[in-house]
């Protein structure tokens, strides 16, 4: 939990992880409160760039469809040529990526979303972006710490627009 969390990211820190380079996942705002902590950003929390990603993928496809069969009918007499094709491919591409975004930003980001129970009871997500060296380190001093703190795992900052929350495992 937070109560504890100052004298993790002391511990981190001075193994020359960033401080910049640590965030907190909590259920409320409110629980930062008289912390030294940074807080996620909407980026880390929300599946916003994820989602986005994913239904413009779906989008960029239903896009390359959509200007196939135009092409093939032409229709009401249309010259639907490869600037029309273009146009109806960013069109979609875009749309797709909005709804995304739009679903997303309404998620909690696929990563820590198997963890809402343990939110939901008080319990903070602490996110650390570091080399494989530092993460290591990382790794140690949370399981030595006397915190209550367990680590989660490992991941890539890459989101992967093809995995969600049942397929994703985190590395140990």
């Amino acid at each position: 939990n937070l109560d504890k969390s100052d004298l993790l990211q002391s511990s981190l820190v001075a193994t020359g992880i960033k401080e910049n380079d640590i965030h907190f996942v909590t259920e409320t705002n409110r629980d930062y409160a008289g912390h030294h902590i940074h807080e996620a950003s909407i980026f880390e929390e929300r599946d916003l760039l994820h989602s986005a990603v994913r239904y413009g993928i779906v989008g960029f496809f239903v896009g390359i469809l959509l200007s196939v069969i135009l092409y093939q009918t032409q229709p009401y007499g249309w010259q639907f040529g490869a600037v029309n094709a273009a146009f109806v491919l960013a069109l979609t591409t875009g749309f797709g990526g909005w709804i995304g975004g739009l679903f997303g930003i309404s998620h909690r980001n696929y990563r820590i979303s198997r963890y809402e129970n343990e939110l939901k009871n008080g319990k903070a997500i602490m996110l650390v972006y570091t080399d494989d060296e530092h993460a290591d380190k990382a790794k140690q001093i949370v399981q030595q710490t006397e915190a209550g703190s367990r680590y989660l795992g490992k991941d890539t900052t890459f989101d992967n627009p093809l995995k969600n929350q049942k397929l994703e495992e985190l590395e140990d």
